[in-house]
């Protein structure tokens, strides 16, 4: 019990330790202000994570968009072979 709460703390301690690493500036200036890029990095990972996010939505509509055409197809292929046995069995009995 002891031993997990200690692993517990241990892993909250490196965990904001590392994210207050991610939002502090970095100590060389040579790539004109650290925390700046860095703000600019995250900013164009998100707006990349968006057009990700914007063009899987559009593929998915368009599959739906394709089933649902495909379902109204089989729907009519069925209707059609239904009637042409209904053609049939009256033809038949005539």
């Amino acid at each position: 019990m002891i031993f997990r709460t200690l692993l517990f703390f241990l892993v909250m301690y490196f965990l904001v330790k590392f994210i207050s690493r991610l939002f502090m500036p970095s100590g060389g200036s040579s790539n004109g202000g650290g925390a700046r890029s860095k703000a600019q990095m995250f900013y164009r990972t998100y707006q990349q994570f968006q057009q990700n996010r914007q063009q899987q939505e559009e593929q998915q509509n368009q599959q739906n968009k394709n089933i649902s055409e495909r379902f109204d197809e089989i729907e009519e292929a069925e209707f059609e072979d239904i009637t042409d046995e209904e053609n049939s069995t009256s033809r038949k009995s005539d």
